[in-house]
């Protein structure tokens, strides 16, 4: 039986941060585990490809060509800290920042922005407006947003959609059937997220943007897992991608 479809609009997520505690006083029987944190990062910016080191770590990382629509994976990492630094195809940096994540998680880092410079930096931009004239942010347009890497739980998937389209507004639905039309799901600007909880692991969705409808289908064999799909724009053309969560 597929279960009704029910979901929640998130906000944007901030870093999580750990409360600093004093030592001990009487050292402890057993060693502490180490804060190993699992980081997926996904590009879903609407720049071609971007380059993103990541330090912090005894081996730092650099992703030199980290193009828009992929995701990758570390080894675990043994401290919660990571300093990223992105930079855009010319070398000049557009983002830096240092994010404290869940010790002993797994955790999705979606990276979103258009990079442009006519606007806030942490949001990305809304309907299209004319930029006010002789204003300008400090830096360019570039978001982190940071969302649990969980295993499906038995109840059913969950399904997050992110609209990281700039100026943009994403409509989605539940593809009709059987005689029934259409039965809309969420309205989400630019920015925004829904989160979509007690899912089969098959789904026929499509989205709607700028009056044109795209399908959207999820189908999974086996263990099903939860699922992170980002819209972006390539060029000015709507795409999207599906990242699997751990199973």
């Amino acid at each position: 039986m597929i279960l009704p479809t029910t979901f929640l609009i998130l906000a944007q997520t901030a870093p999580f941060v750990t409360p600093t505690h004093g030592r001990p006083s009487h050292p402890s029987a057993f060693p502490s585990p180490s804060p190993e944190v699992r980081i997926t990062v996904v590009n879903a910016t609407c720049s071609p490809s971007i380059s993103l080191s990541v330090a912090g770590t005894n081996l730092p990382v650099a992703y030199p060509l980290f193009r828009q629509g992929e995701w990758t994976g570390n080894a675990p990492l043994k401290t919660p800290e990571i300093h990223y630094l992105a930079r855009n195809v010319r070398g000049d940096t557009v983002a830096d920042r240092v994010i404290r994540f869940r010790p002993l998680s797994s955790q999705i880092l979606l990276l979103t922005g258009d990079l442009s410079t006519t606007g806030p930096a942490d949001k990305l931009p809304q309907v299209a407006s004319p930029a006010t004239p002789g204003i300008h942010p400090a830096t360019p347009n570039f978001q982190f947003h940071i969302y649990p890497d969980e295993a499906a739980p038995r109840e059913g998937c969950r399904y997050r959609v992110v609209n990281a389209m700039p100026s943009r507004i994403l409509i989605l639905r539940e593809a009709g059937g059987g005689g029934k039309p259409p039965r809309q799901l969420s309205l989400l600007a630019p920015g925004g997220s829904a989160l979509f909880v007690r899912q089969p692991p098959c789904v026929e969705w499509e989205a709607e943007i700028d009056g044109k409808t795209y399908p959207l289908q999820i189908r999974q064999e086996g263990d099903p897992r939860n699922c992170l799909i980002p819209f972006f724009l390539r060029g000015d053309t709507p795409s999207f991608i599906r990242v699997f969560e751990s199973p």
